[in-house]
């Protein structure tokens, strides 16, 4: 029983981490943090944008709130935008393209103290 409900908290949790697009012609990142902040980075032809906001998920999507946007080029600010979650890639809707974020999990830092590795 117990382990049940670690497994239904688990596929409750947030998707909370770093993500990159790998397309052709897209170089865009997303950065979900565990309190509810997002950082995005897009470029995708002309287009150059960022934002920075609050994020929330129901599960089935996420949503960006930004309260900073630059660059966004004929299409309107964040304002509660879906992203689709399908499976560890968030997909989002964006001028003529969908984006694939991919989860990624970044290495860990090297301890440059080498006194502490003892």
């Amino acid at each position: 029983m117990i382990l049940a409900a670690l497994l239904l908290a688990a596929a409750d949790a947030p998707p909370a981490g770093f993500y990159r697009a790998h397309q052709i012609e897209v170089g865009a990142a997303l950065e979900l943090d565990g309190d509810g902040k997002f950082r995005y980075q897009l470029d995708y032809g002309a287009v150059s944008e960022s934002a920075e906001g609050s994020w929330s998920s129901d599960g089935s999507n996420v949503y960006l709130t930004a309260t900073r946007m630059e660059g966004a080029y004929k299409s309107p600010d964040f304002s509660r935008q879906p992203l689709t979650i399908d499976g560890d890639r968030l997909l989002l809707s964006r001028y003529d393209t969908v984006i694939r974020f991919e989860r990624e999990e970044l290495p860990a830092p090297a301890n440059k103290n080498k006194k502490l590795e003892k």
